[in-house]
């Protein structure tokens, strides 16, 4: 029996884990958060909703915002959408009532409608019913604290500060002998738009496949940083770290802005931690 004990106390502990323990963004400048839950075939919508309430109630207690609220029922600084990708039975044997939430977690600027960062978040219940506590209800539980835990780590908790703007970025001249990037063909900009939202979209419901396909054709449309960029978050969400991670670098020679640079440069020192 004492051998069983280490194996049961670990047993009885949920856990979550995550595909980064870095900020997923600097969320320093930001007063109000919005929360969006999507429900799809995998998750039923009390887990929705109890997701949803947990994730609120995280963020008022471990944050700083001035207002967290439903997404929509007022304008947010920044969004946060939720999708539970999967919803499992894990174990064998004395841990076979384990339950398993897989999470996708998508920021994006409330204002600016660009893109924040996304991470992947996996909660697990302990392995042991007691009480007659439902396992997924303890998996949805850890997933909302460890939310919590990674937005304050991404400058959430305490005073907020004004948004202060890099500095502006200086673009090399093209070296000698070498040909200019053809310009840009700002009537193909409405389509490449609509590509660019209709990708978001997609990521928001964490079909990633389908969001990466509509970022694509927006960059082949118009080789746009902000683009890209979305290109390399995307990859980085289906831990494609090498691809994300070059995808970033082409975002960074197209002339982003210099809070976009900013951005990029963040999403590269992360996605290099993941190699």
């Amino acid at each position: 029996m004492r051998a069983l004990l280490p194996f049961l106390l670990i047993a009885c502990k949920p856990s979550a884990t995550i595909n980064s323990t870095m900020p997923v963004a600097n969320l320093q400048s930001y007063q109000t958060v919005g929360v969006r839950v999507h429900t799809n075939a995998f998750a039923s919508q009390g887990q929705a909703l109890m997701l949803e309430k947990n994730v609120m109630d995280n963020l008022r207690l471990k944050c700083g915002f001035s207002s967290v609220d439903r997404a929509g029922s007022t304008p947010a600084d920044v969004v946060l959408d939720l999708n539970i990708t999967s919803v499992s039975r894990g174990g064998g044997g004395m841990i076979s009532s384990q339950a398993v939430v897989d999470t996708l977690v998508v920021l994006t600027d409330g204002k600016a409608g660009e893109l924040l960062g996304t991470v992947k978040i996996q909660g697990k219940s302990s392995g042991m019913i007691i009480n007659n506590n439902v396992p997924e209800t303890q998996a949805l539980e850890v997933v909302a604290q460890t939310i919590g835990d990674l937005l304050a780590k991404s400058g959430c908790s305490g005073a907020r500060v004004a948004k202060a703007e890099p500095p502006p970025v200086v673009t090399p001249p093209p070296l000698a002998g070498t040909n200019p990037p053809p310009a840009i063909d700002e009537s193909k900009r409405p389509q490449a738009e609509g590509f660019n939202d209709q990708g978001k979209e997609k990521l928001y419901t964490a079909d990633l496949a389908g969001a990466l396909a509509l970022f694509q054709q927006a960059v082949d449309l118009i080789p746009d940083a902000k683009y890209q960029y979305n290109v390399c978050l995307t990859l980085g969400a289906q831990e494609q770290w090498d691809p994300a991670i070059q995808a970033c670098e082409r975002a960074r020679v197209m002339g982003p802005s210099a809070a976009l640079n900013a951005k990029i440069d963040t999403r590269i020192g992360l996605l290099q931690k993941r190699q």
